[in-house]
């Protein structure tokens, strides 16, 4: 009996030895990002509302941004993005105006009422430069036809152009149905990605020069006439009730069933937004107020909220320590410092403070010595109200040397805990095991055989 209770303790020792050898390990990562944003305390009517500013790359609201709607007139932001790409001299390429675009716009009119047209009649020819003008001043719907025809030789294949150019340029909720914005569908598109198209846009040379022109005069030179096209945009009027001084383009547009829209730019005090606003409009007895145009009025209730109530503030200077984290191997310090990598600035609102802002660091829990000066050690996120507003580097503020004593406990410790190690030793546990029960039983066999050669004697 003693012997099945010994063999059955020397099994369960083995099995717990195993376990430990072959135990699986388990880590913990926090991959957690917040995106940051703030809320206007004005009233706005716009459904969908992106505001960006340019100079920090801050996102500062949004609203049903990515929420397809009409873009009406916004549509020939991409209009004019294909024809700047496409056109190698503004001045030299000619377009005309076809009797299939004249046609279709009359028919069109007929059905949904007068639209904006540049006043061309069938044949009329004039230069890309033009052209551009008059799609962005009047928005005249008329041009945008030409311009797609005499692009890419038809309606249908310029809208192909203009839906792979804007995937491209990262407007993946869009999808354009026509070069004008005239009502339709399928023509749809949201506030943040009419943005990424009009950033694009504002790269493009020339482009900022058209839009922001308040009138131009265009010559016609099949008819040797000239035409003046005024830009509808009442922010950049001065005789408008409407007129923004700080506001910057760039097209704005309505379409029946989807409300006002717009995209402008606004700068002021060293800053520059983005904004776009889309489903604006003041209802009477559920019927929109044509004569009251709140893309306008939104803009400027945000602009004015904006400028009032954000600053520039530094919240990271480079080089200032920051965090504590033990260092092992080190015979002369348990603990290495961390410091900021970087400056770290960020766009607030005004009555924020530097206490207000949380620092949590994402590093590693220990470090392993010799570290050197400035080398990478992770990240500092940067939290306000539990949103996350930005990150900065972390890098050594001192170099800490490796103690070679600790070194070889280290490496020795390493071995023992190696699973060829802790294999080698549990098969070694196994033998010892095995031939602790064989000898037990071959002495208890010698034994047996022992007393019985005594009896026989």
């Amino acid at each position: 009996m003693k012997l099945k209770r010994s063999s059955g303790f020397i099994f369960a020792m083995c099995v717990v030895v195993l376990l430990y050898t072959f135990a699986p390990v388990y880590a913990l990562t926090d991959e957690t990002r917040a995106e940051s944003g703030f809320v206007p305390n004005v009233e706005i009517s716009a459904k969908a509302v992106y505001l960006y500013n340019i100079d920090t790359d801050t996102v500062i609201y949004s609203k049903n941004a990515n929420q397809p709607m009409p873009p009406a007139a916004m549509t020939k932001l991409m209009t004019a993005i294909l024809a700047l790409e496409m056109t190698d001299n503004l001045d030299s390429e000619e377009v005309t105006y076809p009797l299939s675009a004249q046609n279709y716009l009359w028919e069109y009119q007929q059905e949904h009422g007068r639209v904006a047209n540049a006043g061309l009649m069938a044949g009329d020819t004039f230069s890309m430069r033009d052209a551009l003008y008059a799609l962005m001043l009047p928005s005249a719907n008329d041009v945008a036809i030409s311009m797609a025809e005499h692009l890419s030789g038809s309606q249908e294949s310029f809208v192909t152009q203009m839906n792979n150019r804007a995937r491209e340029l990262g407007a993946l909720n869009t999808n354009f149905a026509n070069s004008s914005g005239l009502s339709h569908s399928q023509n749809l598109s949201t506030a943040y990605d009419i943005a990424q198209l009009a950033m694009h846009a504002i790269k493009l040379p020339g482009f900022t020069e058209i839009a922001t022109t308040p009138s131009w005069n265009a010559t016609l030179k099949n008819r040797n006439i000239s035409l003046t096209w005024t830009s509808t945009n009442r922010m950049q009027s001065s005789s408008s009730s409407y007129y923004y001084p700080n506001s910057q383009g760039i097209i704005g547009g309505y379409v029946p069933g989807g409300g006002f829209c717009m995209v402008s730019t606004a700068s002021k005090d060293g800053f520059t937004y983005l904004l776009v606003v889309m489903g604006c409009g003041e209802y009477v007895d559920n019927e929109i107020n044509l004569n009251r145009e709140m893309q306008f009025v939104d803009s400027a209730r945000i602009y004015n909220w904006v400028f009032d109530s954000f600053r520039i503030k530094s919240l990271m200077e480079k080089g200032k320590t920051v965090h504590g984290v033990p260092i092992k191997l080190s015979s002369q310090q348990d603990q290495v410092k961390l410091m900021a990598g970087d400056r770290f600035t960020s766009l607030l609102p005004s009555d924020i403070e530097l206490s207000d802002v949380t620092l949590v660091p994402y590093t590693l829990d220990e470090f392993t010595a010799p570290v050197k000066k400035n080398d990478p050690a992770g990240e500092m996120v940067l939290l306000l109200s539990g949103e996350e507003i930005g990150r900065v580097p972390l890098v050594f503020a001192e170099s800490v040397e490796a103690s070679a004593m600790l070194i070889i406990l280290a490496r020795i410790q390493s071995i023992t805990r190696s699973f060829w190690f802790k294999f080698s030793l549990t098969l070694f546990v196994l033998l010892v095991i095995l031939y602790t029960i064989f000898m037990m039983r071959h002495n208890r066999k010698n034994r047996h055989n022992t007393y019985r050669r005594r009896r026989r004697l």
